[in-house]
């Protein structure tokens, strides 16, 4: 586990004190995949850089596997650090060395044996699919290929955490996914503990399984990654959300039912799950007197998860419509009345 404890980190610049992090408090549990959210200053990749001591925090604890790592001695924190690895947005790899030599890199850092350090690099070149490109130049490779050597020079030293900060963003959205394929094979297969620092909440959405969103140095919200898609709280949260799944309706849309007079609400109705929402509201205009207007409806995959999002005006008696409201919770389907609609009526006309 990695825990963080009332953490703050300050920076000088021409005199002016800057509060890169502020009273972070987090933990991140062994095996999981962690994403780290937020746009740039917001103070994630020095968070990160904390979890291996390249950043010294000016206040609160760190503990990484039960070890407080700031009060270890240089040389265990020599070792800690080799229990650790790290992938960087610019690859971070010699262009004067072959693919096989940058993997072995840090393992000749170590004094490994000769030997063990040819059956290491030859498995990592395996486990990242690059065995044909082993006495490549990284100037003949493309940028995927450059971040798998990254990866691979990472593992070698079998680290139990993987930190990856913006590994992502100089690629194209085709190796973007293939390098998030990458990391969950190595949390899958190897077990470990991945943090992500990112911008972009697709990358969150594809992989993570928990989520921190940072602003101004502070975290904002924080939580498993479906329940943060499906509910986000802080404003800036429902930005990142909103370049994934979009739940806002129409302005034409809200003009059509302005001038409706009969009795109504317009619901955020949330489903997680194979059942499709359409089954459910079929059933409830069956089984209820009311009627069904479906606003806008979005359907994303979250972490290998159905996540639905419709915004429903139901029409009927408050008593009919509290019955749906009954059979959506007893169908596990998520509701809530956007009374903000009715607000924006007012203003659309």
């Amino acid at each position: 586990m990695i825990k963080f404890e009332n953490v703050g980190k300050v920076f000088t610049q021409k005199k002016n004190k800057v509060n890169a992090l502020q009273d972070i408090n987090l933990e991140i549990e062994t095996g999981d995949i962690f994403g780290l959210i937020g746009f740039s200053g917001a103070g994630k990749s020095t968070l990160l850089r904390t979890i291996n001591a390249l950043e010294k925090p000016t206040s609160g604890k760190i503990t990484v596997d039960g070890n407080d790592i700031y009060s270890l001695s240089p040389k265990e924190l020599r070792a800690k650090r080799k229990t650790i690895g790290m992938i960087f947005q610019q690859f971070n790899i010699l262009e004067t060395k072959t693919v096989w030599e940058n993997i072995a890199l840090p393992l000749k850092l170590n004094h490994t044996p000769k030997k063990e350090i040819e059956e290491r690099v030859d498995q990592m070149l395996k486990f990242v699919e690059l065995e044909d490109k082993r006495d490549e130049y990284p100037g003949k490779l493309s940028g995927g290929q450059k971040q798998r050597i990254g990866i691979a020079r990472a593992l070698a030293t079998r680290p139990s955490i993987l930190l990856s900060d913006e590994a992502t963003s100089a690629l194209d959205p085709k190796t973007t996914d293939s390098i998030l394929a990458l990391l969950k094979k190595i949390n899958r297969e190897l077990g470990v503990t991945i943090v992500i620092v990112t911008h972009e909440m697709n990358v969150i959405s594809s992989i993570c399984n928990h989520v921190a969103v940072m602003e101004a140095g502070r975290i904002v919200e924080q939580g498993n990654v479906i329940d943060i898609f499906s509910e986000p709280k802080a404003d800036i949260t429902k930005n990142f959300v909103k370049t994934v799944i979009q739940d806002e309706v129409p302005e034409k849309l809200l003009q059509s039912i302005y001038e409706d007079t009969r009795n109504y609400k317009l619901l955020r109705l949330k489903f997680q799950s194979s059942d499709s929402t359409e089954s459910v509201l079929a059933q409830v205009n069956k089984k209820f007197d009311i009627e069904t207007n479906i606003l806008f409806a979005n359907i994303s995959e979250i972490q290998e998860q159905i996540l639905g999002i419709h915004i429903v005006q139901i029409i009927g008696s408050d008593i009919e419509i509290k019955k749906a409201e009954q059979y959506f919770t007893l169908h596990g389907v998520g509701y809530k009345e956007l009374e903000e609609y009715k607000e924006e009526l007012k203003e659309v006309v």
